[in-house]
């Protein structure tokens, strides 16, 4: 088997992989509840703890102290959800590929 064809099985497996990855659930703390580090309050697990989880913070807070933190820094300090994760250069990187990719299976099979 030439370079070429392993590198496109490369590339593809790579491709597969991260769609499969995506599918996979994400992992959940075991606890449902926490106690809030500002106020002590016991308050549901919400998406924004349960990330703050999985990169590993120690300290959640409940959705009032979240909001009062949020009120008291200045704007332009708060991202808006659609700028966090949106994928874009992934997507680029991906149609970027698909040309190269061809190119060597036409090369390796022709």
């Amino acid at each position: 088997m030439s370079s070429e064809a392993i590198f496109g099985i490369i590339i593809a497996s790579v491709i597969i992989l991260s769609f499969v990855s995506k599918l996979l659930p994400k992992r959940r703390p075991k606890e449902k509840h926490f106690k809030c580090a500002r106020c002590g309050a016991v308050s549901h697990h919400t998406e924004r703890t349960i990330e703050a989880w999985r990169n590993n913070k120690t300290k959640f807070f409940c959705p009032a102290c979240h909001a009062k933190w949020l009120q008291s820094k200045p704007p332009q300090f708060s991202r808006g959800r659609g700028s966090a994760g949106s994928g874009c250069l992934g997507i680029v990187v991906f149609f970027a590929f698909i040309p190269l990719a061809g190119y060597l299976l036409v090369r390796a099979y022709a």
